[in-house]
């Protein structure tokens, strides 16, 4: 998949059309939305910060460089930044005393890496509560952004059986990460 994304994003970079970049929304789409929702967390707020990301992303077409990272990846940090962003301007409303500009880039993507460190470490140890199959479901759904659907075609296992390990993870997912935190 990374690979078309690679291919149609060169041509657009060469050749601006919005039948190229339709292309690239329809591969991209629930991964950069499944990036923003894990920050927003509410759909409609996800939805118009979505598509404030690919006017980004049309915009900066030419600033991507192909030897630094890969598309998803430059799109996926677009993504990220803009989320922050769009969730900083709705729930920090700016005191007459208090400016985010006081705080530097710097000290936010420190801050950041290290609690996307522990986090992270925090959630594959929650995984590896789960058995084999329902953590490959849950990584499939919502690191590689496939259908449940899609996921039951790859693994070779019923839809409804999908769904179902996937309901009953989430609370168990849900229940060590807030332990966690404590």
């Amino acid at each position: 998949m990374n690979k078309n994304i690679d291919n149609y994003f060169k041509k657009l970079q060469h050749h601006k059309s919005q039948k190229t970049f339709k292309k690239i929304y329809q591969l991209s789409n629930v991964q950069l939305f499944g990036v923003i929702i894990r920050i927003l967390r509410k759909r409609e707020l996800s939805e118009d910060c979505l598509q404030e990301v690919y006017v980004k992303i049309w915009q900066k077409t030419a600033t991507y460089q192909h030897g630094k990272a890969s598309v998803m990846t430059w799109m996926s940090t677009i993504a990220r930044n803009h989320a922050i962003d769009y969730l900083r301007k709705r729930e920090l409303p700016m005191q007459d005393d208090f400016e985010l500009s006081i705080i530097s880039d710097e000290q936010l993507d420190f801050a950041e890496q290290i609690q996307n460190q522990q986090s992270g470490q925090q959630l594959h140890n929650c995984l590896q509560q789960l058995k084999p199959q329902v953590m490959r479901i849950l990584l499939l759904s919502y690191f590689k952004g496939l259908t449940y659907e899609n996921i039951a075609k790859t693994i070779k296992v019923p839809l409804s059986t999908i769904k179902t390990q996937v309901r009953r993870a989430m609370p168990v997912l849900k229940k060590c990460l807030e332990n966690s935190y404590d």
